[in-house]
Order: C-alpha cells, then sequence, then structure tokens
C-alpha cells in the first residue's frame, strides 16, 4: 500500500475529520498527521476505515487462534506487517496464493502448542525461521529464505510445542483455482467499472 501526495491530502482531511467527530482522539491527531506524513500504513489505514486495522503495528498484531476449532484465511486478503498465529488445540492455515502483502517484510508470531501451521505461498515469496525456536513438533519449510525482487518475506518467530509446522508453495490444484478465482475476480472488476461507466454517460 502506497501513500500517493492525492492520498496523503485526502487522508489528512479525513483524519481531521473524524477527530472532529470523535471518532479518533484529538489529542491523538498530530501524531496520527505525523505518521502520515512520515509514509506510516497504519495512519492511512485508520484514514481510509475510521479505525486503526489490526496488524498494522507491532503492539496490535492479526491474531489469528486456533482454540478448539480449525482457523484459516484463503481467497483474496490482504495481508499486514504483524500476524500472531495461535495453534492451541486446532490447526491454522494460512493460503496466501491471492494474497496483497501490505509490506515488503511480514514478521509472523506464531505460537505452536496442539495445533498445526501450515502456510501456502507464491512463488518469489521468501520465508525465514531463523528466529522460530523448535519443541517436540516439527518445522518442515520447502522455500527459500530470500525473495525474488519485489516480493515479501515472513520473518517467523515464537515457538513450536507440540504442534507441526509446514511452509510450501502451491500444488498444481490449488494454483490452477487461485488463477480461476483471480480471473473471475477480474472479469468482476471489468463489468462494475463498465456499469459504473453506463452510469456516467446517462448522467452526461
Amino acid at each position: 500500500m502506497s501513500l500517493e501526495p492525492m492520498d496523503r491530502d485526502a487522508a489528512r482531511a479525513r483524519l481531521r475529520s473524524l477527530a472532529e467527530q470523535g471518532l479518533i482522539d484529538p489529542a491523538n491527531l498530530d501524531a496520527q498527521l505525523a505518521a502520515l506524513d512520515a509514509g506510516d500504513t497504519s495512519a492511512l489505514v485508520m484514514a481510509q476505515q475510521g479505525y486503526a486495522l489490526a496488524g498494522y503495528r507491532e503492539d496490535d498484531p492479526l491474531v489469528i487462534s486456533a482454540g478448539w476449532s480449525n482457523q484459516s484465511r484463503d481467497g483474496n486478503w490482504v495481508v499486514p506487517p504483524y500476524l500472531d498465529v495461535q495453534a492451541k488445540a486446532a490447526n491454522v492455515r494460512l493460503n496466501f496464493l491471492q494474497a496483497q502483502a501490505s509490506a515488503p517484510l511480514i514478521q509472523v508470531e506464531i505460537s505452536g502448542a496442539m495445533g498445526n501451521v501450515k502456510l501456502i505461498v507464491p512463488d518469489g515469496w521468501a520465508v525465514n525461521a531463523d528466529r522460530l525456536r523448535g519443541g517436540m513438533g516439527s518445522a518442515k519449510i520447502r522455500v527459500p529464505n530470500q525473495p525474488a525482487p519485489g516480493c515479501p518475506v515472513l520473518l517467523l518467530r515464537g515457538s513450536l510445542a507440540m504442534g507441526n509446522l509446514k511452509v510450501r508453495y502451491g500444488t498444481r490444484g490449488e494454483l490452477r483455482r487461485s488463477q480461476r478465482a483471480l480471473r473471475g475476480s477480474a472479469a468482476l472488476s471489468e463489468r462494475a467499472l463498465a456499469r459504473q461507466q453506463r452510469r456516467l454517460d446517462r448522467r452526461g
């Protein structure tokens, strides 16, 4: 996610409006504006959404916790810079094949208790597990630790207790399904743009 000049101007106005409405702390407005000028993605997200999304600050990660039921992320989703993956008594599966990385470095805190963690990444993405502590569980990482140009790296931290970690590229079947979904999404976007253009033509 980039901060273009027009985006920044609109975001500044939006943050001021949110402060006037009491939706964000007015005392924190100057700090948010300064963060926006410094290119802080979380400030832009707050301006766009009206509140802070989880995962854009180190002290406020996106938590994906599998207690007694499995948890997964699939399809087209935005990966924030900070993830907290907790495989307590069930499994966590994160499919990044259609995901959009919001930063070149994604920090992933892993807590593997009795559940397993599976990460499926696109070609070019990398995973660094140098800071991941082992336990009774095993870690199988079948992707490089250096990304291809323009691709992100997942930096894994934390520890494995009794659970296992598996990191791999997508299978042929998963890649085919991902490509079909992307084509379908592109077709929907084109139809939406066409409808919008027809509405504008009627107004003109």
